[in-house]
C-alpha cells in the first residue's frame, strides 16, 4: 500500500505514513486487509480446485488403465479364430460318397458326389482317372481303387471296375445270358444238367475277372471273348466278400441256382 501523499510504501498494520507522517484512513486498511484476506481466500480455492482436477484426473487415468488391462487381458487369452483353426475346432460331419462301386468300360466317364469337400487320389493312375470335380474316366481294364479325402483328413473309398468295351453279346456264348441284371426263374433253368448249373454260377463269377484253379473250368472261360480274368480275383477271395462283388440279383442267382443243383 503507498501513501496518498508522498507516494511511498506505508509499513504494513501502519495507521501514518512513517516517511510524511500523513495518517492513513483506517478505513483503507481495512479494505487493504479484506481485500488481502479475499485474494488468499481465492488462491486456496484455486489451489483446491487444482488439486480436485489433479485427483480426478489421476482416477480417471487409473480407471482407463484397469480397463484397458481386463481388455487386453481377455484378448490376448481368447483362441484364436483363423480359418485353419475354425476348422479343427468344428465338428465336421461324417464323409460320405454316393457311390461305392463302380463300373465302366474303356473311355466311360461318371461323376461321384461327396457331401464334403474332397480330394481324390487313384490307386492305379493307368486304369483310370478322377478330376477334382470327381469325375472319373476309364482308360483300361482292371480293377483300382478311388480314395477320397475330406479337408479335415477323413477318409472314404471307391472301387471301380473297367471292362473292355463289350462287342455284340452272343447269348449262345452264356449259359444264363442276363443273369448279372435279370432275376432267372424256374423256365430259365429247366433242361439244364448239373454241368450246365455248376458254369452258370461260374460265369457270374467270371464276369468280374475271377480266376479259376480247375483245369476245366479255367479253359472253359479263356475259350469265351467276353471273359477277362484277373489273377488276383479268385473264387475263394470272392465268397468271402461277395456283396462286395455281385450286386444283389446276381447273389440272389446265385443262390438260385445253387439250391436247384443239390435237388
Amino acid at each position: 500500500m503507498l501513501c496518498l501523499k508522498c507516494h511511498n510504501r506505508i509499513v504494513k498494520g501502519s495507521s501514518f505514513c512513517h516517511i510524511c507522517g500523513e495518517p492513513i484512513p483506517q478505513q483503507k486498511v481495512e479494505k487493504t486487509i479484506l481485500s488481502r484476506v479475499k485474494q488468499k481466500e481465492e488462491i486456496k480455492k484455486e489451489k483446491s480446485k487444482k488439486r480436485k482436477y489433479v485427483a480426478i484426473t489421476f482416477f480417471l487415468i487409473i480407471v482407463i488403465a484397469v480397463i484397458a488391462g481386463i481388455y487386453l487381458f481377455f484378448n490376448m487369452n481368447k483362441p484364436s479364430y483363423s480359418s485353419d483353426n475354425i476348422v479343427s475346432q468344428q465338428v465336421e460331419k461324417a464323409l460320405h460318397i454316393d457311390k461305392d462301386k463302380v463300373t465302366l468300360e474303356i473311355g466311360e466317364s461318371t461323376t461321384i458326389k461327396a457331401n464334403l469337400k474332397c480330394t481324390y487320389a487313384v490307386q492305379d493312375a493307368s486304369i483310370c482317372k478322377i478330376d477334382q470335380e470327381g469325375t472319373i474316366t476309364a482308360l483300361a481294364a482292371g480293377k483300382t481303387k478311388i480314395f477320397c479325402i475330406s479337408e479335415s483328413g477323413k477318409k472314404e473309398t471307391v472301387k471301380v471296375t473297367v471292362n473292355k468295351k463289350e462287342e455284340m453279346i452272343d447269348e449262345e456264348d452264356f449259359v444264363f445270358p442276363h443273369s448279372d441284371t435279370e432275376l432267372l426263374t424256374e423256365e430259365d433253368l429247366q433242361g439244364k444238367d448239373q454241368q450246365q448249373l455248376r458254369m452258370g454260377i461260374n460265369e457270374i463269377y467270371a464276369r468280374h475277372h475271377c480266376t479259376f484253379k480247375t483245369e476245366e473250368v479255367k479253359n472253359y472261360f479263356e475259350a469265351k471273348k467276353w471273359y477277362n480274368g484277373d489273377e488276383n480275383l479268385t473264387s475263394d477271395l470272392m465268397n468271402e466278400h461277395m456283396s462286395e462283388y455281385f450286386n444283389e440279383v446276381e447273389l440272389k442267382n446265385i443262390s438260385f441256382i445253387q439250391a436247384h443243383r443239390w435237388k
